[in-house]
């Protein structure tokens, strides 16, 4: 398993390849990291028109290649309450026109990435 002082590097470093996928299909990063009491949001994304576009809220999951749970296995029950209740937070304060809201989740098994768009129903 990874050690425990390299998880942040290595969160950072997919979250950063994440981020750059994401600009590549045209989303426009809004803020990455942001943290809620009892939630965190890696990534906040525009799609589509500036205005009345989609608002994108990314989860960034790697696992172990050795690990036996998928990421998107990991992101289940009491995370995906913290994760709901950031997204909830962060609409409180948003001045944006988004004429949708969606919860994305890019996880990443060894190098393989994937996209999962709408992976958490909001």
């Amino acid at each position: 398993m990874w050690k425990v002082e390299h998880k942040r590097a290595i969160g950072s470093r997919f979250e950063r390849r994440a981020e750059e996928y994401l600009k590549s299909k045209g989303y426009r990063i809004l803020e990455r990291n942001v943290n809620f009491k009892g939630g965190e949001l890696d990534l906040v994304c525009e799609e589509g028109a500036l205005r009345g576009g989609i608002l994108v809220f990314v989860e960034v999951r790697m696992r172990d290649p050795r690990s036996f749970v998928s990421p998107e296995e990991s992101l289940l029950g009491p995370k995906i309450k913290r994760l709901k209740s950031a997204c909830r937070a962060y609409l409180s304060r948003y001045s944006g026109h988004a004429r949708e809201i969606r919860i994305d989740l890019i996880s990443w098994e060894g190098e393989v990435m994937n996209h999962r768009e709408g992976f958490v129903v909001f």
